[in-house]
């Protein structure tokens, strides 16, 4: 199976993750750079939910990926007032992910990934969701527990050993 990781991370944390996975799986990862940068934690989630009031879906620099040769993609991003960033869902909603298998991860501060989760179904139509992991401020998500599972369901392979990473967004 081939595998890709797509992701977005504002101050590093997801970033992280999403790196220390591309060594773990050697595939490829593409970064999702918003058109306008977002400021700290407390502007972001200010900007995001009046983004999302005014149903404002903001652009994004980076070009949809041909996801055709991909079996698996990796999708990371913070939670941000419990959800995703409305520029990562626009990207995500643009990408072709049916019949994918879509693994999420998330950096947060206060809400987890399981805020985002029946967003990013509806995001993902016609693939199916699995292992999401996430780790934040308070509680730290195993990695490594996580990435042997994604490892074996890319290379049927027992669980190896592998770095730790977390943070929070």
């Amino acid at each position: 199976m081939k595998a890709m990781i797509i992701y977005y991370s504002r101050s590093g944390n997801t970033e992280k993750i999403a790196l220390q996975a591309q060594k773990d799986l050697q595939c490829e990862a593409l970064k999702i750079i918003p058109e306008k940068a977002y400021g700290n934690y407390i502007t972001s989630c200010l900007r995001v939910t009046k983004e999302r009031k005014a149903r404002v879906a903001p652009a994004f620099q980076t070009p949809i990926p041909n996801l055709q040769n991909c079996d698996v993609v990796l999708l990371g991003y913070p939670v941000w007032a419990q959800d995703l960033p409305g520029f990562v869902a626009a990207f995500i909603s643009q990408c072709n992910l049916e019949g994918k298998t879509v693994i999420p991860f998330a950096t947060y501060g206060m809400s987890g990934i399981n805020w985002t989760l029946k967003h990013l179904t509806q995001l993902c139509f016609g693939a199916e969701i699995k292992y999401p992991f996430d780790s934040g401020t308070f509680k730290k998500g195993n990695y490594q527990t996580w990435i042997g599972q994604v490892r074996r369901l890319l290379y049927n392979e027992q669980e190896t050993a592998v770095s730790s990473v977390s943070g929070a967004e």
